[in-house]
């Protein structure tokens, strides 16, 4: 893979080893150490949007064609062969499909990403956390692009007025990356050590989205059986999102809270992990 990306002015050692600052052998980067390999970051996503979609007809419009055609056959099923009562099903789906397609493409994405990028990471020092951010960010371009279209049919053929709780969206988006970059830092580093994650990470998402209320609202679980299906991280996420986007309502500070404080505790746990193994990641990605 050819590695043609800026690295902010860094190169390797005479010796052809990593040049290694104080905080690398702390084996954690600061927000200024990450901060001073912007461009690196910038670098990264922006090759990987141009390689992405170079030759091809239609561009960037992929982005958005394939996951509007599965929303667009599971509106079909779930409304008129296996019918789920919920009014404006189209909406309901279009307020969450598009997150769970961002957290499952960040997922698949970060059981590569390391040994993508394993040329880089040998030829001169970097924070490692930057590669998981790149990937991140690049598919959260995507991302907006797919929610702003969201936001505008849902405008145009759902609300009757625009709902006051959007002002929340900055917010439960921040939630959203949390949640997601706390699953992709430690995905990041088993695939490494174990090369079976590739091929188990597409059955276990497969199985997350029938446990998580993507294409059935929460109601339909039996109320004995939730604490147990709350578990699952993304349940409250994907009801937030619901709340928010689809009913328009101002979510209770208890779901709010605790959404929050469960992405957080993802994020830090996933970092921690990913802190403690990713230079041993390097020499053997």
């Amino acid at each position: 893979m050819n590695e043609n990306i800026d690295t902010g002015g860094l190169s390797a050692g005479s010796a052809g080893r990593p040049v290694v600052s104080r905080s690398s052998d702390r084996g954690r980067a600061s927000i200024r150490e990450l901060w001073a390999f912007r461009n690196l970051l910038r670098s990264l996503v922006v090759r990987d949007l141009k390689i992405k979609y170079q030759g091809s007809m239609i561009g960037i419009a992929w982005t958005l064609l394939n996951p509007l055609l599965t929303v667009a056959i599971l509106v079909t099923v779930f409304s008129h062969v296996i019918r789920i009562s919920v009014d404006h099903y189209w909406a309901f789906l279009l307020s969450g499909f598009f997150v769970w397609n961002f957290i499952q493409q960040n997922v698949f994405h970060a059981t590569s990403v390391l040994q993508n990028h394993a040329a880089l990471n040998r030829s001169v020092y970097f924070p490692r956390e930057v590669l998981i951010l790149g990937a991140m960010l690049t598919k959260f371009v995507e991302f907006l692009m797919e929610f702003a279209i969201v936001l505008i049919l849902l405008a145009v053929f759902y609300y009757q007025t625009v709902p006051s709780s959007l002002i929340l969206l900055p917010w439960i988006v921040l939630v959203l990356l949390m949640m997601t970059v706390g699953l992709m830092f430690p995905l990041a580093v088993m695939a490494v050590y174990f090369r079976d994650v590739q091929q188990a990470v597409p059955i276990a998402m497969m199985s997350l989205f029938y446990l998580s209320p993507i294409f059935y609202p929460v109601e339909m679980i039996p109320e004995a059986a939730r604490p147990f299906y709350y578990l699952n991280p993304l349940v409250g996420l994907m009801r937030l999102f619901h709340v928010v986007v689809f009913q328009g309502a101002w979510p209770t500070m208890t779901l709010l809270a605790s959404v929050s404080a469960v992405a957080f505790a993802v994020s830090l746990t996933g970092y921690l992990i990913f802190s403690r193994y990713k230079d041993v990641c390097v020499e053997i990605a």
